[in-house]
C-alpha cells in the first residue's frame, strides 16, 4: 500500500539543537516548508530562540530540552505533544570533546556520551511515541562523516556519531510498521559564518575536497528538507553524506596536506 504523499494538515516539527548554526538553518527550512516548529534547546539559549520565533509568525515555540537531562526530555515532549501528533524530529544536537584515545578523560567521555548517543535515543524514542499516535513520520539526526571515516584525536566522537548512524539504520527496521521513515544527515565541515574565509583550516579541508569548498548551513538543512518532506515516501535507514565529494575522492583531491593534518578548530566539524 503506497502511503499518502499529500496532507492537508499543517505539519508539526521538533528541531533538537534549535540554535546552533545547522540547527537554525534546519528551522528555517522547515518553517519554509509550511510546519510548525518547536525549537528545542538548553534553558540558556531561550532569549535567542524565543526571538527567532518571533518571526515566524506563531508558528515556532522555543521548549527547554537538555540532552544530559532525562526528566528534561521527558519534559520537552510532553510540551511538544500537546499540539498533537508528531509529524518530524530533527536531532541536530551533538558536544565534541578533542583527545587522543588513550588520553581522554573519564568526565569528557561520560559528557558526550550523555548527549551523544544516551540523550539522543531517549529523545527519538519519546518522538517516536507522539508519531505513533498520528500518522506516522519522518525523523532525521544530524550525524556526522565522522561517523563513517574519521581522523586523529576524534575517537569518542566518531564512536557517537557511528552509534547514531546504526541506531538509524535499526530505527528504519523497527519503526517501519508505524509509517516512521528514520534517515541520518552526515555532514562533513560546515561554515556557519563562525570562521574567517582565508583560515588555514578552512582552506585544509576545502583542498581536500573535489568541490573545493566546505558545505553551507543552508546546504545540510536543505538535505534534511529533502528527507523528512511529505514527497519522501521510501527512503529509509539511509545516511545522506554532504562533503562535496570528499569521502569518495582517493586521497586528497589537491594534494596540499596530510590526512592528519585536516583537524578543523574553527568551525563546525561534521
Amino acid at each position: 500500500m503506497r502511503w499518502q504523499a499529500v496532507n492537508t494538515r499543517t505539519r508539526s516539527a521538533a528541531v533538537i539543537g534549535a540554535n546552533g548554526g545547522l540547527g537554525r538553518a534546519i528551522v528555517a527550512r522547515l518553517l519554509q516548508q509550511g510546519m510548525r516548529v518547536h525549537l528545542l534547546d538548553l534553558q540558556s539559549t531561550a532569549e535567542a530562540l524565543q526571538s527567532v520565533a518571533a518571526t515566524a509568525d506563531g508558528r515556532a515555540a522555543f521548549v527547554a530540552c537538555d540532552l544530559a537531562d532525562r526528566d528534561s526530555i521527558q519534559s520537552a515532549f510532553d510540551v511538544v505533544g500537546r499540539d498533537g501528533p508528531l509529524d518530524v524530529l530533527v536531532n541536530a544536537a551533538g558536544i565534541i570533546r578533542r583527545s587522543a584515545f588513550v588520553d581522554m578523560p573519564a568526565g569528557d567521555l561520560q559528557a558526550l556520551t550523555a548527549v551523544n548517543i544516551n540523550g539522543s535515543f531517549l529523545a527519538l524514542q519519546a518522538a517516536a511515541r507522539l508519531m505513533m499516535q498520528g500518522e506516522g513520520g519522518r525523523i532525521v539526526t544530524v550525524a556526522s562523516v565522522h561517523g563513517e571515516r574519521t581522523t586523529v584525536e576524534r575517537a569518542a566522537y566518531a564512536m557517537s556519531k557511528g552509534a547514531m548512524l546504526a541506531l538509524t539504520r535499526a530505527l528504519a527496521v523497527e519503526l517501519a510498521e508505524h509509517r516512521i521513515l528514520v534517515n541520518a544527515v552526515a555532514p562533513g565541515p560546515v561554515s556557519t559564518g563562525m570562521q574567517h574565509a582565508s583560515s588555514q583550516a578552512r582552506r585544509d579541508w576545502q583542498a581536500a575536497t573535489p568541490l573545493g569548498r566546505v558545505a553551507t548551513a543552508a546546504e545540510v538543512a536543505d538535505a534534511v528538507a529533502f528527507l523528512v518532506a511529505e514527497s519522501n515516501t521510501f527512503i529509509t535507514g539511509q545516511t545522506l553524506v554532504v562533503d562535496g565529494g570528499a569521502s569518495v575522492a582517493i586521497g586528497l583531491h589537491r594534494g596540499l596536506v596530510s590526512v592528519q593534518e585536516l583537524s578543523p578548530t574553527d568551525f563546525d566539524p561534521g
